[in-house]
């Protein structure tokens, strides 16, 4: 599942299904009652994988944003203006609309926790070494997520990622 707590509190979930097609019909009200997008994408293990890859989706676009912010803080330009014309090109993105704010205001209240997403890098670096695939933006994040969890911000949401990027920069 992708969405966070909220979006399993508005049913909005986007939910990923691996497993036989029949058990797959067979779950689609309990499905339907938490989700919005609700795919089978394969058999057992297909689901995990698909998580795997939003997870690593998400964590290298925070990461970016992150960095984007910082960047036009230290230029000094109006970042609410900065957000809302990127929004409208090509970078804009569910990250930065739900993600962008929450690092202006450094507001890190928990949506989805840097730990989880720790946890979940963990599996995404060792399946994509198992399966022999490379993976080198995904494993920069996952060392910075680490990072950030390990200096006592695994509480807060992952777009907490961005003090690891203020904090790399010298700057508050």
């Amino acid at each position: 599942m992708s969405g966070g707590e909220q979006g399993a509190i508005d049913a909005a979930l986007s939910i990923m299904v691996g497993g036989d097609a029949a058990d797959f019909e067979a779950a689609q009200d309990v499905l339907n009652a938490v989700g919005k997008t609700i795919v089978h994408v394969g058999p057992a293990g297909s689901g995990q994988t698909v998580k795997a890859a939003n997870q690593l989706i998400v964590a290298v676009n925070i990461e970016v944003l992150a960095e984007a912010i910082a960047f036009l803080e230290a230029y000094g330009v109006d970042t609410d203006a900065a957000l809302k014309v990127l929004g409208g090109g090509l970078a804009g993105s569910k990250v930065l609309d739900q993600k962008g704010q929450k690092m202006l205001d450094r507001n890190f209240d928990p949506g989805f926790r840097l730990a989880l997403h720790h946890k979940d890098l963990g599996i995404v670096t060792s399946a994509a070494r198992e399966a022999n695939v490379a993976v080198p933006l995904g494993a920069v994040v996952a060392q910075l997520v680490t990072a950030t969890v390990n200096q006592g911000d695994g509480g807060l949401d992952h777009s907490g990622l961005f003090k690891q990027v203020l904090q790399l920069s010298g700057r508050k």
